[in-house]
């Protein structure tokens, strides 16, 4: 409780305190004991009694205030709560401001649905202020406080966002899930949003087609929200019809359904998808809504603008996830590295190749145990799949690789300077490898060729490539590798990186002031070279056939 007054007599002390559920109290103690009482006063903290009273002690719902009235220092605040239960409570006027400011935001939030509402303007009306306000689902709605607290109003309306309203907004009342915006129609000078949540519980919401930034994305993410769970969907298709487009949308999980929005909002979707981020969406729909483990494909269909991915989880559990055809590529590659393990026995399986059937690919898959199988993908879809089978491989799988399958070895290497800085060297290395086709894998330190970086490449028609980029203090040199099971293949892929790391070689002799020639000619004939070298580097003239090694 606060203390609110206190009279001190010769023998005895009365005190009033202002309990805020049942109002004021008085109490009497001998004045002997007044000391004690101020102190423990002093020690309570009166606020977070005023605070917790705010809650509904019926449902537990938390109130709005509906009318605030000041009687002899008392602020008396008629409540109620969304299910509709009243009651009184009392804050003393000298109470902390922020406790203050917390009873006249509760004023600002409809006595139906305890919405944040927009106000729409406040007039004095004597010692009192008006306040009109409108919530989104029911209307406009006055109210009244004292009007030496009409200023409150105002840095509360400061703090209150249009966009905190629309989130608080797009949570059922009835049971707390988020809600999923249905359609939004332009009705004069305001949007009517028809919402409802994955209990099937409907709402009908409003708010004035002028809308800030942040409102903007509470309403795009609401349209873009499945009607029956929480994911991200993806916008498969758009028809406009007048002054409104129909969308057309998946959820990984439920698959497509419609909906309909007006065509000024629209724009902001179409501005805002781009953005936004969907993996979390995707992890959530890769697992088994039963037992939470990771599903993996089965089969897949290939309908329209989506693939029907039959999926099963190692407990046996099946299910079906949708993906959408023009997917952001990160999300096409997740759900691909969910095909590379056997759904019989969990083992890891090889991409074989991809290659074109009709109007689209075909994945061949190999399984140790229960050998080959075919899964139907998008043409669109056969690099990303690729490129998820990429991103299974490890260490350990390309050493076994080197052992069993790629026998075919080649190596391009250039000498570097005594002084020449390893990483510095290793980076450049790698940038010129990472213009392939190809992902990296991991790291060797202390090999026989020094510091190393593993990658690996896979063609759709199947040949396999490891291509191993290193530098060495010891030998002084930097060297790329390529292992293939196709040596014209793998002989292409290495020339051209070596080509590429002598270009930018060359480029870094430049920048540090190298003068050698550009052109130089040959001793023997005379003839001049065609292209510059490097240090330790031979070359052989083309006229007479010479090999000449460039000191």
């Amino acid at each position: 409780m606060s203390l609110m007054n206190t009279d001190v007599g010769r023998h005895k002390a009365e005190y009033v305190f202002i309990c805020p559920i049942h109002g004021p109290q008085g109490r009497q103690v001998p004045s002997f004991y007044h000391t004690s009482v101020t102190g423990m006063q002093a020690n309570m903290n009166a606020s977070k009694s005023i605070l917790d009273s705010l809650s509904c002690p019926r449902c537990g719902e938390v109130f709005v205030a509906t009318e605030i009235t000041e009687k002899k220092g008392i602020l008396e605040i008629k409540a109620r709560c969304s299910n509709g239960h009243k009651e009184m409570r009392f804050v003393p006027k000298i109470s902390d401001e922020s406790v203050l400011k917390t009873m006249v935001k509760r004023l600002i939030h409809c006595d139906e649905c305890g919405l944040p509402c927009q106000i729409l303007g406040s007039q004095p009306k004597g010692n009192k202020a008006q306040l009109e306000i409108a919530c989104p689902a029911h209307g406009k709605m006055k109210k009244e406080l004292p009007a030496e607290y009409a200023w409150m109003v105002e840095s509360i309306v400061e703090a209150m966002s249009e966009g905190s309203i629309i989130k608080s907004m797009l949570n059922c009342r009835e049971c707390g899930n988020s809600l999923s915006i249905k359609s939004v129609e332009l009705d004069k000078m305001k949007y009517k949003l028809k919402c409802s949540c994955m209990e099937g519980h409907n709402v009908d919401l409003s708010q004035p087609s002028d809308l800030d930034e942040e409102a903007i994305d509470a309403i795009v993410g609401g349209i873009l929200k499945c009607n029956d769970c929480d994911m991200v969907t993806d916008i498969v298709e758009t028809k406009v019809s007048g002054n409104n487009v129909d969308l057309k949308l998946v959820c990984p999980v439920h698959g497509d359904f419609k909906k309909g929005v007006s065509m000024g909002i629209y724009k902001h979707v179409e501005e805002r998808d781009k953005h936004i981020d969907r993996m979390p969406s995707t992890e959530e729909s890769l697992k088994c809504e039963k037992c939470t483990a990771p599903m993996t494909i089965r089969g897949t269909k290939v309908r329209d603008d989506i693939v029907e991915l039959k999926m099963e989880c190692m407990n046996g559990h099946g299910d079906e996830r949708h993906l959408h055809v023009g997917a952001d590529e990160p999300v096409i590659e997740r759900f691909y590295q969910q095909l590379y393990e056997c759904h019989k026995c969990h083992n890891p399986l090889s991409l074989l190749t991809i290659g074109e059937k009709d109007d689209k690919s075909e994945a061949i898959l190999n399984c140790t145990n229960h050998g080959e199988s075919r899964v139907e993908i998008p043409k669109a879809h056969a690099a990303a799949a690729r490129d998820a089978y990429l991103s299974t491989m490890s260490m350990s799988n390309l050493e076994k690789l080197l052992e069993t399958r790629l026998q075919t070895e080649r190596a391009a290497e250039y000498q570097i300077e005594p002084d020449a800085d390893v990483q510095e060297m290793l980076d450049i290395v790698n940038d010129v490898i990472e213009q392939q086709s190809v992902k990296f894998i991991g790291e060797k330190s202390g090999t026989k060729n020094g510091e190393e970086s593993w990658y690996y490449g896979k063609a759709l028609s199947g040949t396999e490539y490891v291509v191993i980029g290193s530098v060495s203090k010891e030998n002084l040199t930097m060297r790329i590798s390529v292992a293939s099971d196709d040596e014209n293949k793998m002989n292409i892929l290495l020339s051209e990186m070596r080509d590429n790391l002598r270009e930018v070689l060359l480029k870094l002799q430049d920048k540090t002031g190298d003068i050698a020639p550009k052109k130089i000619q040959c001793v023997e004939c005379g003839a001049a070279l065609p292209k510059r070298a490097l240090p330790g580097e031979t070359i052989i003239c083309e006229h007479c056939g010479t090999p000449l090694h460039w000191g």
